[in-house]
């Protein structure tokens, strides 16, 4: 997975027993028996990859609060604290537990938000009602910042992770103003700091897409900020992508395993790079989540488009010929290209997306190249193809319906493509997953294949058949 940098904890501070870090979450009368050492475990774990923790720590302690409320949907505390002070001194002490066993260089470069989604009420609330609600977590915020200031470093990266795709209790641009020029709640001074900010984006099911485009919702954040005078602030999705599968049931990876996966992904990293938005965390990759299993579509595809990094993006231009029947087809076939400019080495990503999980076919593309150098005659492409002929998840499919498993037997959507507890609810149908896994692993192998494409003065087309729903990079070499 060498397009990860980041690995997001969400409940990284606690709020229930489980994740509350203490000798003994549930004894009152002892507020700083504090225990980092499960934390501090997760988090080498990360780092020992090579990566960097992206912790969330607002959901507060069981016995911080008099009469904790737990969240049906989360199972975390949604109350504020009885005391901020002692939140105060809970996250000081989590800061400096980080400082001294990872060094304050190294945490310096981690990132930290307050809550995952703040204007949920799900996840935080008091009494359901917006103005006390918002209130509190201005306060939460306040003191949760200044108390990782004073333990790693003022400069630490802090920020605030919104629905933004879907109402929630309160405006969640009010806690933006209140960073940019509000009364600190634990100084007494203007404003806190803030260097991200991110939204959740979530499609209802394939095909149908969210009232909210993935565009408009940052857009929104990005609005606000600047008008409060945030000119420079990094903007991602924190989680996302499609809530429920074709079966209507909500998705374990919040992807499917079909196919359409990679195209709708492609499409995504698309209107990442148009509308500069820096990230887009994802849940899980493989069969078996994040290692081991076999590969999913999602993984190929990032994996592509990872190859593009650290390149000169070049813009494409997408014409619709008079002769072509259908503009949408050709408006959701589109390339993402980008030049090497030290190897002159040349990139086109192209995807063939369609609402339709189940439309078949081939659409023909024609890309005209310009611009390449005039002294060479030929070049050497290699294309890789991300299809149903690079993808396990038909062959699982076909396997289900001979081994009898229906969909009464997920417990998740069956277009999930993590197969395993709670995805499938018996132990025998995941044994017969897992015995196949070898075959899997062949099925989903990306072939490569090299060949060679003619230039003539500094000019080349490319021309061919893409399946609907598939991805293809094409890397053309030593064309400048």
């Amino acid at each position: 997975l060498p397009f990860v940098k980041y690995v997001q904890l969400m409940m990284a501070a606690g709020g229930n027993p489980d994740r509350d870090h203490f000798n003994d979450p549930l004894n009152n009368d002892s507020l700083t028996d504090y225990n980092f050492s499960r934390l501090i475990e997760a988090c080498r774990n990360i780092t020992k990859q090579g990566l960097i923790p992206h912790l969330k720590i607002g959901n507060v302690p069981l016995k911080y609060t008099t009469n904790p409320q737990i969240s049906k949907s989360f199972g975390v505390n949604l109350l504020p604290p009885d005391s901020y002070e002692t939140w105060h001194a809970y996250v000081t002490a989590l800061g400096e537990a980080l400082v001294k066993e990872f060094g304050r260089r190294n945490v310096k470069t981690w990132r930290f938000g307050v809550l995952t989604e703040y204007e949920n009420k799900d996840w935080f609330s008091v009494e359901d009602n917006p103005e006390k609600t918002k209130t509190a977590y201005f306060k939460l915020y306040d003191y949760a910042v200044d108390a990782l200031q004073n333990s790693i470093d003022k400069e630490v990266f802090v920020g605030g992770h919104s629905m933004t795709v879907s109402e929630g209790l309160w405006d969640e641009r009010e806690f933006i103003s209140h960073c940019a020029t509000g009364k600190n709640f634990c100084t007494g001074k203007k404003g806190t700091r803030l260097c991200f900010l991110s939204s959740s984006y979530y499609d209802f099911m394939p095909g149908k897409p969210a009232e909210k485009s993935l565009a408009e919702c940052i857009s929104i954040l990005r609005e606000h900020a600047e008008k409060e005078g945030f000119k420079d602030l990094i903007y991602g999705v924190d989680e996302g992508r499609i809530l429920q599968g074709t079966d209507r049931k909500d998705l374990e990876p919040r992807a499917i395993g079909n196919t359409w996966q990679a195209a709708y992904d492609a499409k995504m990293f698309k209107t990442l790079l148009d509308n500069n938005i820096d990230y887009f965390s994802q849940w899980e990759y493989t069969s078996r989540g994040l290692w081991g299993g076999v590969p999913s579509v999602s993984l190929h595809t990032a994996n592509l488009f990872y190859m593009l990094a650290g390149n000169t993006r070049i813009v494409t231009e997408n014409t619709i010929s008079e002769k072509s029947p259908v503009p949408d087809d050709i408006k959701n076939t589109d390339c993402i290209a980008a030049i090497d400019e030290r190897k002159g080495k040349l990139y086109l990503l192209f995807y063939a997306y369609s609402d339709s999980v189940f439309e078949k076919g081939k659409r023909t593309v024609t890309c005209n190249i310009e611009g390449l150098n005039k002294n060479i005659r030929h070049a050497i492409i290699t294309r890789t193809l991300v299809s149903d002929d690079t993808n396990f998840f038909d062959e699982w499919e076909q396997d289900q319906k001979r081994q009898g498993i229906t969909d009464a037997d997920f417990g998740w959507s069956k277009s999930s493509f993590v197969v395993g507890i709670p995805t499938l609810k018996k132990r025998h149908h995941i044994d017969y997953f897992r015995s196949r896994e070898p075959f899997y692993a062949r099925c989903a192998e990306l072939k490569p294949q090299t060949s060679s494409i003619p230039i003539e003065t500094g000019y080349a087309t490319l021309s061919f058949e893409i399946p609907i729903h598939g991805v293809v990079l094409y890397e053309i070499e030593n064309v400048l």
